[in-house]
């Protein structure tokens, strides 16, 4: 059994990446789907305009509130996991295997409590408790700053920098709370916030941070900020991929509260109003290096504290905030819990306080990974102890170490003359502007790589002009053409980039126009830490031989 994240996504609909998680012991098991009440093809909630908005905003939940009127109270993870429960009686299956992922591993803790004789093993993944959580979600900003420290520290030309991504943070914060900023601190929050799910946030954040800080430049930044609310208004598949009602609705069922969810909405915003005062007054730097204002104005998916202040009052046989019956004690049967060292969604700390809830629980954190470890493991590493572990074996940890760091942006350039020069090699004539400008093409094409692997895009757009495409050829192959794709202003660069996801192996075939206009090829691996790129072809006419830290 597998059970999807959210709450809003039904897990019908990331059938592939199971059967891809599971596929070699699915010769001698059944893989079970359920998508749950409110999702997919159970009924999904279509709220509008929330199903549709760009951002989850108070108004849109509220709506969505009243339009579920009575029915407000019947989306919570306990009922679905009662559903569940009735389908294995069913289907005549006596317990199950069961991984979770995100919100998925509250639904199994909910499931595995309500009803321990069911499950025989569980994984979660992602994880953060079903039990004792702190409503004012404390350990997100302290997670914030400590993996965007870690990815610096990790990265050699980061580290290079001196000081840390949090001092140049709080630096930056200073700049944008000023007049006629070019983003707001809200938005800074909302790049940090997410970035567990979008590692491209880590990759150029430090590097976007010293452009706008030296010179001004706030194109990397912006950058930044409009990928953030692409991503949260991305729906790849409307209503049947993503219930934004179901979020709503099973984030106030669950809980927790800061505020008395047995409260009128009306007596609820002002009990919330008080509290947010006493916070300000309080506790102040609960989300450093934002104010509490600055990071409760986040799209309410990613702030979550004010979600819930107007949602309609529950029916007394739903309480809200008790998926699990109080005094209720987890079984006791083997557990694994797995996690993110740089995620910034469900935190390690929160990580860490699921595993706690388990009797004979072992948690393993996996290094220089973001959001959900298993599916989609390119390095096959989280995948291989999913497996093992639900074959009855004992999961070789030892890669959730090794795993290679981000490797980040070194810098930002307006203009080629700033960019870097890649390192002469044995045959190389071109001279220091023409490696300059090799470079500045490598970094382009990287950059494109990284922006399409990043988001699965199959067209975007060039940092700071041109545009690129990209075709996805199975699970490992992808193809990314460039058109006049801009790295810098001066530059723009054309061609075809072939990546495998598998081995990382990267090759370039760039054309370039403007200063070193020539035709280069480039090859790297996009992972490790010390990988280089190997350069060649002709740059302003001269023999092109050099090599530089790949993008």
């Amino acid at each position: 059994m597998a059970s999807e994240g959210g709450p809003g996504y039904p897990s019908g609909e990331s059938r592939d990446g199971y059967r891809a998680l599971f596929a070699p012991l699915l010769a001698h098991r059944d893989l079970l789907l359920m998508d749950n009440r409110g999702t997919g093809r159970s009924d999904a909630i279509d709220c509008e305009p929330l199903q549709s908005a760009k951002v989850m905003t108070l108004a849109n939940v509220t709506a969505c509130g009243r339009m579920l009127g009575e029915k407000s109270d019947l989306y919570g993870s306990g009922l679905a996991a009662d559903d569940l429960d009735a389908i294995l009686g069913a289907l005549g299956v006596k317990s199950v295997e069961i991984y979770g992922d995100s919100y998925g591993t509250f639904f199994v803790q909910t499931f595995a409590a309500r009803h321990p004789g069911r499950v025989s093993a569980i994984v979660l993944d992602a994880a953060y408790p079903a039990v004792g959580g702190d409503p004012w979600y404390p350990s997100e900003a302290p997670t914030i700053r400590q993996t965007f420290d870690l990815a610096c520290r990790r990265d050699p030309r980061c580290a290079a920098q001196g000081a840390s991504t949090h001092a140049r943070v709080e630096r930056l914060l200073a700049v944008l709370r000023k007049p006629h900023a070019p983003i707001r601190p809200t938005d800074l929050a909302l790049v940090m916030d997410s970035a567990g799910l979008d590692p491209l946030a880590f990759r150029d954040l430090d590097a976007a941070a010293r452009a706008y800080l030296a010179d001004g430049d706030a194109v990397p930044l912006h950058r930044l900020v409009k990928e953030a609310y692409d991503y949260e208004a991305f729906d790849s598949g409307g209503l049947s991929a993503h219930s934004e009602g179901l979020f709503a609705a099973n984030t106030c069922s669950d809980g927790p509260a800061a505020y008395d969810m047995r409260l009128s909405p009306h007596d609820r915003v002002l009990q919330w109003e008080r509290l947010l005062a006493e916070r300000r007054a309080n506790d102040p730097n609960l989300y450093a290096p934002f104010t509490l204002d600055e990071f409760l104005a986040m799209p309410l998916d990613y702030s979550y504290v004010p979600l819930c202040q107007t949602w309609p009052v529950a029916s007394p046989a739903h309480p809200s905030g008790q998926p699990i019956p109080p005094g209720t004690k987890m079984p006791g049967v083997p557990v694994l819990v797995l996690g993110g060292d740089l995620d910034t969604t469900t935190t390690p700390p929160e990580t860490d306080a699921a595993a706690a809830l388990f009797p004979h629980a072992q948690r393993v954190l996996v290094a220089n990974t973001g959001h959900v470890t298993a599916v989609g493991d390119e390095y096959g590493c989280a995948s291989a102890m999913v497996r093992t572990f639900f074959s009855g074996g004992t999961p070789d940890v030892a890669c959730a170490s090794a795993i290679p760091a981000m490797r980040l942006v070194p810098s930002f350039a307006r203009t080629v003359a700033a960019v870097e020069p890649a390192r002469a090699a044995m045959g190389n004539h071109a001279e220091a502007a023409e490696l300059r400008a090799a470079a500045s093409a490598v970094l382009a094409a990287g950059d494109a790589l990284a922006r399409a692997n990043g988001f699965d895009l199959t067209a975007g757009s060039g940092l700071r002009g041109g545009t690129f495409t990209a075709e996805h050829v199975g699970d490992t192959d992808e193809t990314v053409r460039l058109h006049g794709v801009a790295w810098t202003n001066d530059q723009g660069v054309s061609g075809v980039v072939s990546f495998n996801a598998t081995t990382g192996a990267a090759h370039a075939r760039l054309d370039v126009s403007g200063p070193g206009a020539g035709r280069i090829d480039a090859a790297w691996n996009a992972y490790g830490r010390n990988a280089r790129a190997s350069i060649g072809g002709k740059t302003g006419g001269r023999a092109l031989a050099a090599t530089m830290e790949a993008p």
